[in-house]
């Protein structure tokens, strides 16, 4: 009798360990299917502008209101996580993405358009933070090599929505069928994923409140986390500026062509998806802080030069070597904060990355009203600007870095 327990023990675990493989290549596809709508929007914006009769302010709005939603889910999600289990969490986030994407598509106003795009950061920012925490817990000592793999899939689908949205627009479609189309493809990986996920027991796990207050109150009052998540801003700003805004600046701006100004951005995508599989390599010959540091002095001079020059195919090649040279930024940032808060790695993420939303908010519509204001090249100017502070940033991290290490040595 023990022997057929035992057994069937056996089975029941194989039964779910299969089961949940399946879920975390799921989880993969889900990743890839909401970067998709995150990157595909800036070739879109100039089909947009002409469809609801936008000016440059009421783009950069769209952006701001995206990472308002952003800001939301990191600051309710955590309690909605902590009532109900992440799986369902998952389940239900995804279908709500799902609808917000036929929603978009079918907006008859800029209004409704604004509220979809908040539904949409919600949606995208919460979806992150729960596929990475279920696989954190999940997979327990193999969780690094899985949230790598899930990063991986992010990237690549960064890289697909622009060159999606760029095929929809060739094949004579409008801006919104886009939207409608992956509208249609999430809904089968919908249905999918809810047949395979419900029958999963996914018990939630709660942490207790003092602790976590603890652990905020105590980030907050480190000067490395601060640094980090000022570094976290400005670098995601400099990418968001550019998804947004940079083939609205070569179509209107420099008057060239839509295909070039899709080019542009899918190198840009490209080059951060190969910055990110070059990562290891450059880890095993410099520090990554080091190499960072350098190459956004860099990336802001080539900007400067490229922005000046106003030549499309210069651009171009800009964007691809600035994408490469810093593509793992995010990932090596969170990194550095997880680092030096191991056991605090969740919270140690989402203070910098909320950082990050805060100041993308504010940076999305400023863009809109100085190019409005003074035109596209003070508007595009930021983008280097930005990456000039990250400089600076970079290097008050390296000296305090220095000093720490200076400290711990004295102290043996």
């Amino acid at each position: 009798m023990q022997q057929i327990t035992s057994s069937m023990a056996v089975k029941g675990q194989a039964v779910h360990s299969g089961r949940m493989k399946i879920i975390i290549y799921c989880l993969f596809g889900i990743m890839f299917f909401f970067a998709i709508s995150s990157t595909m929007i800036g070739i879109l914006i100039p089909e947009m502008t002409t469809s609801y009769n936008l000016n440059n302010t009421q783009i950069g709005i769209i952006g701001s209101v995206q990472n308002v939603g952003g800001i939301a889910a990191m600051i309710f999600g955590g309690v909605l996580s902590d009532r109900f289990p992440k799986l369902k969490l998952i389940v239900v986030f995804f279908t709500i993405y799902t609808a917000v994407l036929f929603g978009i598509g079918a907006a008859p106003a800029y209004v409704m358009l604004l509220v979809f795009f908040f539904a949409l950061g919600v949606a995208n920012s919460y979806l992150n933070l729960l596929i990475s925490a279920f696989v954190s817990e999940a997979y327990g000592d193999k969780r690094t090599a899985y949230l790598n793999m899930i990063h991986a899939f992010f990237s690549l689908g960064s890289l697909a929505g622009p060159i999606y949205a760029s095929i929809v627009q060739r094949s004579g479609q409008p801006w919104n069928r886009s939207f409608v189309n992956l509208g249609v493809l999430c809904t089968a990986v919908t249905l999918a994923f809810v047949i395979i996920a419900i029958p999963v027991k996914d018990d939630k796990k709660k942490s207790g409140n003092s602790n976590l207050l603890g652990g905020v109150k105590r980030l907050l009052a480190d000067r490395t986390i601060l640094i980090l998540a000022l570094l976290c801003a400005a670098y995601m700003g400099h990418q968001s500026a550019i998804g947004l805004w940079i083939t609205t600046y070569i179509q209107d701006g420099l008057g060239l062509d839509r295909s070039v100004s899709s080019m542009a951005l899918i190198l840009f995508w490209g080059g951060i998806v190969a910055g990110r599989f070059m990562q290891p390599a450059v880890d095993r010959k410099i520090e990554y802080s080091k190499w960072l540091c350098i190459t956004c002095f860099l990336s802001a001079f080539l900007y400067i030069a490229a922005f000046l020059l106003g030549n499309g195919v210069f651009l171009i090649a800009v964007l691809f070597t600035v994408g490469a040279l810093t593509g793992a930024a995010f990932p090596s940032i969170i990194g550095m904060a997880c680092g030096k808060y191991p056991h605090l790695s969740g919270t140690a993420t989402s203070t910098v990355s909320l950082t990050s939303s805060l100041i993308g908010t504010v940076l999305s519509g400023f863009i809109g009203a100085l190019v409005d204001a003074a035109g596209y090249l003070a508007g595009m100017m930021v983008i280097p600007v930005l990456l000039v502070i990250c400089t600076a940033i970079l290097t008050v991290y390296r000296r305090m870095q220095g000093v720490d290490k200076q400290a711990e040595g004295n102290e043996k």
